[in-house]
């Protein structure tokens, strides 16, 4: 070993003829050559050599980067190990992939000028000694030097949904073969069809490479044309070191220090494959970070983010520790089993590759199993509550008598394998102990809970689908309580909580019913249609207010009442429903369907005069009536004159009820019992022209 040449990449260093390399930490030794200028100008041989090559590669691994740079393994390990500081093109080898879910190809340009070589009759009796020679830290020196240059194009897509990572690869790797033979126009435009330019649109680019460039391309049309000019700005005065030839330091110097030996390739393999596997895990990790459900979930995101600074912190240490065994092996200090031993500690240690896999997989289950949930209730129209503040805000607004909340009660940031990460991050010096995470202690590993957990997600969909109602409010959130398996849904009622396990809403037969929170659960918003509107009719703030009046000149829309001062809302209802009206004069109040006649002048176009219409009226005078099928029967009030009718229909269960309502009460006044056939619209009647009698109403 001792003896032999080495050849490595130069990797952005500095290298020089005459240059001492101290090949046990691969690090170059500034200041000091072994001959002076004179006899290195004098025994330099130069000869030209001039090759250019073009690659492409889909992979981000440390092996193909190597493999493009001509790394050799031990400088491979040197660099994982954290030995060796890269610069220039060399930097590629840092630039990595940040999500698994992400497209990568890389484009190379390689390009060789000359090489650089010291005569072999140089000898010891050329050789500068010093008391400063004797003691450096050096085993070899630089004879040889090829020249050149590299550039690597690195296009990125964006994160993207893993079923979708190799197509994206392979209409980018498509695209960027072009590159060599893509036309450009007068004015530096790049010439491709539309479906190319949209694939280049979708991916950025980075540039690493040994050419002085003024801007570096950020986009597919920058690296056209930035490639395009790279072998017009070759040349020697623009070459750096690409490839480097060392031969031992003992030929010269005999008591110089030693390479005594080097890692064996399966050692070399297994620092490769540990240090490449925890970077796949950190891409896992980002993948997941970046996940729209984890943003939802502020306690995984805080599970996640320690468990990648835990990873981060220990590849940290160990990168650290491979440095020094590598020194040390070449050294002679310690042989191969030293490195093993490393890694037989690592699989007895918490942070043993199957543990964190293991642990990845389990927080990618939690993951998944709730994303099927949200996915059920992402139609309903709910509201996500991230913090406890944020909730009561919710459940205290004025405006909200009800709310219903989807409740994930297992989330939480407390694990027991992280805590022995935490624990082993602390005290990395004792002894190590293997920790395996239980599928027992996450709750998601389970069938039952996730279904569960799906089950009332339908649940609460199907409450909130087809809610339109500003009194009820529909609310996801995080509470963590393991009392309840995985997910609940709890009733709040003007921001109390009244039920843990809520499942539909009570309504007392109606008429009994006194609260009006109860009916509350259904209200409504309606608003008057301006097309069905006698044209005595006057609408205003918003078509919720109508009065009566005068008539005015009017259309000829065939949906407008011609004879009958009213007006119907403008939209059918079917289900269960609650609206309140303040009216005043002479109005009746009711429902009816579609058909009812525009044009006839007798009573059978009037609300509740009709098989198909039902009625509440009120004269000022003489009461009220509850009309239907031309029927009119009174109606004895507690409070004649109330200002505020409450109408609640239960389409499903055939009845019509109204009520006498005050700020927290209402009074049962009549209901109608019927088998309803189709949607029926909310209408007003107003006013009796024979008696010039008015009557106005206004939707709340």
């Amino acid at each position: 070993m001792s003896s032999e040449i080495l050849v490595v990449a130069a990797l952005g260093r500095p290298f020089t003829l005459g240059t001492l390399y101290d090949a046990r930490k691969d690090k170059l030794i500034p200041g000091f050559t072994l001959w002076d200028d004179e006899v290195l100008q004098e025994s330099t041989v130069e000869s030209c050599q001039p090759s250019s090559a073009f690659e492409i590669i889909a992979s981000d691994s440390i092996d193909d980067k190597s493999s493009l740079m001509d790394i050799e393994a031990s400088l491979k390990a040197s660099f994982l190990g954290g030995l060796v500081e890269v610069g220039g093109s060399a930097k590629y080898l840092n630039d990595t992939k940040k999500f698994k879910n992400q497209s990568r190809v890389t484009l190379q340009y390689k390009a060789t000028t000359s090489f650089k070589q010291l005569m072999t009759h140089l000898g010891t009796k050329h050789v500068e000694y010093s008391e400063y020679f004797q003691n450096i830290e050096a085993t070899h020196v630089v004879i040889g030097i090829l020249y050149g240059a590299n550039a690597f194009f690195v296009f990125d897509s964006d994160k993207i949904d893993s079923s979708n990572v190799q197509d994206i690869q392979g209409s980018m790797e498509a695209v960027i073969k072009k590159i060599p033979s893509v036309e450009i126009a007068g004015r530096g435009a790049v010439q491709l069809t539309s479906e190319e330019s949209d694939i280049t649109n979708s991916f950025s680019c980075k540039f690493h490479g040994d050419f002085f460039l003024t801007s570096n391309p950020t986009t597919f049309e920058d690296a056209v044309q930035t490639y395009q000019q790279l072998p017009q700005m070759m040349g020697k005065e623009n070459a750096v070191p690409m490839t480097v030839w060392l031969v031992p330091l003992v030929h010269f110097y005999s008591e110089a220090p030693k390479l005594m030996a080097d890692s064996s390739s399966p050692i070399l393999r297994k620092v490769r494959n540990t240090l490449e596997a925890m970077r796949q895990l950190e891409m896992r990790c980002n993948d997941s970070l970046e996940d729209d459900i984890v943003k939802l979930f502020p306690l995984v995101r805080k599970k996640l983010s320690n468990f990648r600074k835990f990873c981060n912190d220990y590849m940290l240490n160990l990168r650290g520790t491979i440095a020094k065994k590598l020194q040390s092996i070449r050294s002679g200090g310690e042989d191969e089993s030293a490195m093993l031993k490393l890694f037989e500690q690592n699989l007895r240690s918490p942070f043993n590759l199957d543990s964190l896999n293991m642990w990845m997989e389990c927080e990618e289950r939690e993951i998944n199993v709730l994303r099927s949930c949200v996915d059920i209730i992402e139609e309903a129209k709910h509201k996500v509550v991230l913090s406890e503040n944020q909730m009561v805000r919710e459940l205290l607004d004025s405006k909200v008598q009800h709310a219903v909340c989807y409740v994930f009660t297992y989330v939480t940031d407390c694990d027991p394998y992280l805590k022995v990460l935490s624990d082993f991050s602390d005290s990395p010096t004792s002894k190590p102990k293997k920790f395996r995470p239980s599928t027992k202690d996450y709750w998601y590993a389970s069938d039952d809970v996730p279904e569960m957990m799906r089950e009332k997600a339908r649940l609460f969909y199907n409450l909130a689908k087809d809610m339109d109602n500003r009194c009820v409010r529909f609310l996801v959130a995080l509470i963590i309580n393991p009392k309840e398996e995985g997910a609940a849904i709890h009733y709040y009622r003007e921001g109390i909580q009244i039920i843990n396990d809520f499942t539909k809403p009570y309504i007392p037969p109606v008429k009994t019913i006194q609260d009006r929170r109860e009916l509350l659960w259904y209200d409504c918003e309606l608003t008057l249609d301006p097309d069905t509107a006698h044209p005595a009719l006057t609408l205003s703030e918003g078509n919720k207010k109508a009065m009566s009046g005068e008539p005015k000149p009017f259309d000829n829309n065939p949906e407008r009442f011609k004879h009958h001062q009213q007006v119907l809302c403008d939209k059918g209802l079917s289900g269960r429903h609650y609206w309140e009206v303040e009216w005043s004069g002479y109005v009746c109040a009711g429902v009816t369907y579609r058909a009812i006649s525009r044009t006839e002048s007798d009573s059978g176009g009037l609300l509740g005069h009709n098989e198909g219409s039902w009625g509440f009226d009120y004269y000022p005078n003489s009461g009220y009536n509850h009309i239907s099928n031309n029927q009119k029967l009174t109606v004895t009030v507690s409070s004649p004159g109330f200002a505020r009718l409450g109408v609640y229909l239960d389409w499903p269960a055939g009845t019509l009820s109204y009520y006498m309502v005050t700020t927290t009460w209402v009074t049962h006044l009549h209901t109608f019992q019927t088998r309803f056939t189709e949607a029926v619209y909310p209408g007003f009647q107003f006013g009796d022209p024979k008696l010039n009698c008015k009557g106005q109403i206004k939707l709340l």
